[in-house]
């Protein structure tokens, strides 16, 4: 082989940083050469110390003239891991799109730590000629005291060979050495005498909720329900956007699965994208009992090992369909023959930490790789989504009557002001609290949605206003009764709470707002015989906290449950006639243009938490401003009422759908250093634009974000709207560079997104 020309890679180092952003040179050991392929994942020694850094493989060649420098060489290879050619390309596209470093985005596509390996015990093997030598041995040893552990285990294991009648038998070490509380050093001065081989053994990791099922019902479709299933499945060849448009109880699900057995029946595969890990378990359980072991399962709440298997699962075809949150549309199917995202709307959908994606525009983009269709299914679409399907960029399918007739159902709106002018300061309305009453009296069940955890949102006095706030962040701290401390939600700093002012000396400290806990303990003194379970961030922690919550309540061991919005959605209860939301305009209060979405999509998704079943529902809906156009037509039901009233204002206003908005938030230990990198900010924007086909709308700020500092640093933001998504990338990538170059903010950090779903 020439001397130049060897075999080289170009490599990226796993390292997310723009410095970083950009190729390096590798040689390729000769053992190496055929195995090393675009995608690999290598080890490679990186910088003046040669540590080993992961790397991606992007190109290969020969090196055509000497380098300036010597190459190092490629340490290894990483085993059984690579991103595909469709990943690769999709993590340049992400790259561009998101302007993100290219590592960050490859990142997506691996399990998150590739080093683990598939689970292994160690098993005690025999066959049947050592079996034989085990009896006699056993029968040597009887009366010997200090060999007990031994004559124990060898009985046991001789009873169950004999029961078995094969030719060889295995046992876990680890259960034997358990079940006669002793140590490994018995199991391995047995197999030294012969007595068995201990070797370790591969077994999979079980995920509970993949071997649960229930019953898979033969469903009568309706002629809605026919129409949705025909019209995707003439386009199963094109990458065309479906919009599944369904009110609550239309049976978006059973379309899901009819589409996909016809998927499968082309020997494809199919990803289910769900917003919520709380809605996980029963739709893992639908689609296992349809399809069985075919179905896999991909989320935050699974371990390292329990990911990795799931992904060597979809990469080596073991499994077809994959279910999970935000990161299972990264599954890596060679045949993908549909993507389907459930409850579009939700804003989990799009990442907030770099790359800041959104898993809708991921599934388009692969959709378009593999010529498949994407369904997007809803029975609250975003605005934007319902904008492009009437337009004509999606197909828009409606599903407006309910698939299962359930039972009746009542809504009413209570005026919390006309309840505070009549003397009641509770936070049930004396509606709410008499439909609880008679249900509870029945023998039925009820929810209370309440979006704020904690005991009291705020803690103040009440002579001199003082309020509680966190020493590192822009926030009031929230009382927890359950440890008498004040803990601040954003940082997790947290602090006693001290009874006396600290500013006064007043006594008189109070918390004000409701949170989760405080309606649960005061449910127990108005209900004191109901079983009541609270479903919040504190009480669903670990990693099976809401499969355990909602398996305790959907087999009636709870008779209330108490929660925040992850009570509200998906969740099939048959049980539930009253449903109460105790402050349905808090959405509306926030400074973000989509609060009226979210109050709509809110409601109607409590709303239908109740009357699924033979039991007449009520739903209660708590409000300071009844009359406000979302929660008009969300007790109704009437998405598309809402729909033309807020387009109308989206267009007035020049928010999303009519605009793009760029975020940019400037985050610093100086208070004033962010606010100078923006102010340098706008005058590059506004130099920028100067084509008429890419307006610039508007520069809102430089100002302070709705939560000014964050663990000791400040945040300062500026919002751009502009014409063209485009023209934003490009104004990214400038203010990126400028600011790396610039060693005046070396310590501000800046971060940027386009179109977020929330602005904190």
């Amino acid at each position: 082989m020439n001397e130049h020309n060897e075999a080289v890679a170009k490599i990226i180092i796993g390292i997310s940083t723009n410095a970083l952003n950009r190729t390096f040179t590798y040689m390729i050991p000769a053992d190496l050469i055929s195995s090393v392929d675009i995608g690999s994942v290598v080890l490679v020694p990186f910088g003046k110390g040669n540590h080993l850094k992961e790397g991606y493989v992007i190109e290969t060649g020969h090196l055509k003239e000497k380098p300036e420098f010597q190459l190092k060489y490629i340490h290894s290879l990483k085993d059984n891991v690579s991103v595909m050619g469709e990943l690769l390309r999709l993590g340049f596209w992400m790259h561009s799109r998101y302007q993100c470093p290219l590592t960050s985005a490859l990142k997506l596509m691996l399990p998150r730590d590739i080093d683990v390996k598939m689970k292994t015990f160690k098993t005690l093997v025999l066959d049947d000629l050592q079996l034989k030598n085990l009896q006699d041995y056993k029968g040597s040893i009887k009366d010997n005291k200090k060999l007990s552990k031994r004559y124990e285990i060898l009985d046991f294991i001789e009873n169950v060979c004999v029961n078995t009648k094969g030719n060889h038998y295995y046992f876990l070490e680890k259960e034997l050495l358990t079940r006669f509380n002793t140590s490994s050093s018995v199991t391995k001065s047995m197999e030294e005498l012969g007595l068995f081989r201990r070797l370790d053994e591969t077994y999979e990791r079980k995920i509970d909720i993949l071997h649960a099922e229930i019953p898979d019902k033969k469903v009568v479709l309706s002629p809605e329900q026919d129409q949705a299933i025909e019209k995707v499945s003439q386009g199963m060849d094109q990458s065309d956007i479906y919009l599944l448009h369904g009110v609550t109880g239309s049976g978006k699900t059973e379309v899901y699965l009819q589409l996909i057995e016809k998927v499968l029946a082309k020997g494809q595969s199919a990803i289910v994208l769900i917003p919520e890990i709380g809605l996980t378990p029963q739709t893992i359980m639908r689609f296992t009992s349809r399809f069985g072991s075919v179905v896999g399962v991909m989320h935050s709440r699974l371990n390292l090992g329990e990911r990795y298997e799931q992904w060597q699962k979809a990469k080596n075809g073991d499994i077809s369909i994959m279910i999970g949150a935000r990161s299972a549309v990264f599954a890596p199917f060679e045949k993908l023959g549909m993507i389907i995202i459930d409850e579009e709307h939700e804003h989990t959908y799009k990442s907030e930490r770099d790359p800041k994606y959104h898993a809708r525009e991921v599934a388009i983009k692969r959709a378009l790789s593999h010529k498949c269709p994407v369904v997007l299914g809803s029975a609250t679409p975003l605005v934007d989504s319902y904008q492009k399907a009437q337009l004509g960029q999606y197909q828009l399918l409606e599903m407006s009557g309910r698939a299962v007739t359930g039972a009746e159902k009542a809504i009413e709106v209570v005026d919390m002001r006309h309840e505070l002018e009549s003397g009641n300061t509770d936070f049930l309305s004396r509606s709410l609290y008499q439909k609880m009453e008679e249900a509870l009296s029945r023998k039925e069940q009820v929810i209370l949605f309440l979006n704020r955890r904690g005991y009291a949102g705020s803690v103040s006095c009440r002579s001199c206003g003082f309020v509680h706030t966190c020493e590192h962040c822009d926030v009031s701290m929230t009382y927890h009764r359950h440890n008498g401390r004040l803990i601040c939600h954003l940082c997790g700093a947290s602090k006693p709470l001290i009874k006396t002012c600290p500013s006064c000396g007043s006594k008189y400290v109070k918390g004000f707002g409701a949170g989760t806990q405080k309606i649960e303990s005061h449910l127990k003194e108005l209900f004191p015989q109901a079983r009541i379970l609270r479903m919040d961030q504190d009480t669903t922690s670990n990693k099976h906290g809401h499969e355990k919550l909602l398996g305790m309540f959907r087999d009636r061991q709870a008779d209330i449950l108490i929660g925040t919005q992850m009570v509200a959605k998906g969740h099939d209860f048959h049980h539930v006639s009253v449903v109460g939301v105790l402050a349905a305009d808090m959405s509306l209060n926030v400074q973000d243009f989509r609060g009226a979405e979210r109050t709509f999509q809110l409601i109607t998704q409590v709303v239908g938490r109740t009357g699924r079943g033979s039991i007449k529902g009520h739903a209660i809906i708590q409000t300071y401003q009844p009359d406000h156009y979302s929660i008009v037509h969300a007790i109704h039901e009437d998405y598309k009422g809402f729909f033309e009233e807020e387009i109308l204002f989206r267009r007035a206003m020049v928010y999303p759908p009519f605009c793009h908005l760029l975020n940019i938030v400037t985050t610093s230990e100086n208070e004033y250093q962010g606010r100078e990198l923006l102010d340098q900010c706008v005058r590059v924007i506004e130099g920028a634009y100067d084509q008429e086909e890419d307006r610039l709308f508007a520069v809102l700020g430089p100002g302070k974000t709705n939560i000014g500092k964050i663990k000791g640093k400040y945040r300062n933001r500026l919002i751009v709207k502009g014409s063209s998504y485009k023209k934003l990338t490009l104004v990214m990538k400038e203010l990126y560079n400028r600011k790396d170059r610039n060693d005046n903010y070396k310590h501000v950090q800046l971060s940027m997104e386009i179109n977020p779903m929330g602005f904190n």
